[in-house]
Order: structure tokens, then C-alpha cells, then sequence
């Protein structure tokens, strides 16, 4: 009957928009105060929740964001897309070429497949457009080619992956180099 009656209290307290981290906290910490029995104290969870975010590798996760952000307001993107198109405007197809290696090095940079899509889609969508290229398929070309944020080190799910999992991100980061390059 608890997790049932936790439950609900969790979703009428996101359906009466409170914040979710609060919400969280609120049905957390409920067990404790409805049942004696419960064997954790309040303490010990909130003990636990603010040793959760005691995390030195946790904390590159607002940094890449802020980059992101940075770089967008900076005008990063047309920058890395000037020089990329320069270079491959002139080949057949170099636009949008151009397009997938801005992504690259934008979420290698970034970190983050969402801001490589929105800094580098923004820009270079419209423009391709006006250049004659199928909407459909250049806006399918930077959300595809936005991924390449998650598999160019550094990477944001390579930092979460390697915190859950115990495994080096130092590692990680070498071994998605190359899959990322391809």
C-alpha cells in the first residue's frame, strides 16, 4: 500500500507543479514519516542525496552546457561552418559535408548532441534551404549528424556511463575517438 500511496502523492505533486527535485525529495523522504517501522532515518536519506551530488566528474555535466551556451551565443558554429564550407563547399554534396563535420567538431566541443543540433541547425538550416536542398533532408542530416556529440570525447553520456559504472572516462574517452572520426 506504501509504494502505491508514494506513487500518487509523486505525480499530484508534479501534476501541482512543483519541482521535480522537490518532489523527489518530498516522496523520499515520506516512508520515514508515515511508517515507524521504516528502518532509514530522514537523516541518512538526506545524508545520501547530498553525498550523491558530491561528484567532481558530475560537475563537468553544467560546464559543458555552459559551453554549449557560450558557443552559441559566441557564434562558434558559423565560424567552424565558414571554414568547412570554404573548404568543401566546392566539392559535389560539400554543403551538407560541410554540415556533418561542423556537427563533429561542434559536439566535440559541446558535449552535447541537443546544443550541436540547435547552435549548428539554426544556422545552417535556413541557409541550405535558400540554397536549393530538400527541408526534409537537411533538417534529417543535422539531427543525425548532432549525434555525433555523444560519441566525440568529451562527451556528457561518457561521464554519466563512467560514474554509474565504475569505468575509467579517461578510457572511454580514448576509445570513442575513432568510431567517433568514422
Amino acid at each position: 500500500m506504501l509504494p502505491i500511496l508514494i506513487a500518487i502523492l509523486f505525480i499530484v505533486l508534479l501534476l501541482i507543479s512543483v519541482p521535480i527535485s522537490s518532489a523527489l525529495g518530498i516522496v523520499s523522504l515520506t516512508p520515514s514519516l508515515l511508517d515507524p517501522n521504516f528502518s532509514i532515518s530522514a537523516e541518512y536519506i538526506i545524508r545520501s542525496m547530498l553525498g550523491g551530488i558530491d561528484s567532481f566528474p558530475l560537475l563537468a555535466v553544467p560546464m559543458f552546457v555552459l559551453s554549449g551556451i557560450l558557443m552559441a551565443k559566441g557564434g562558434v558554429s558559423k565560424k567552424l561552418f565558414d571554414v568547412f564550407s570554404y573548404f568543401l563547399g566546392d566539392h559535389t554534396a560539400g554543403m551538407p559535408c560541410a554540415v556533418i563535420v561542423t556537427c563533429l567538431f561542434y559536439g566535440a566541443i559541446s558535449g552535447s548532441a541537443p546544443a550541436t543540433v540547435a547552435a549548428v541547425g539554426s544556422m545552417t538550416i535556413p541557409l541550405l534551404i535558400r540554397m536549393g536542398y530538400d527541408k526534409t533532408f537537411i533538417t534529417a542530416l543535422v539531427a543525425v549528424a548532432g549525434g555525433l556529440g555523444v560519441i566525440i570525447p568529451p562527451s556528457i553520456p561518457f561521464i554519466l556511463y563512467g560514474m554509474a559504472s565504475g569505468a575509467s572516462v579517461g578510457k572511454m574517452f580514448m576509445a570513442g575517438i575513432l568510431p567517433g572520426v568514422l
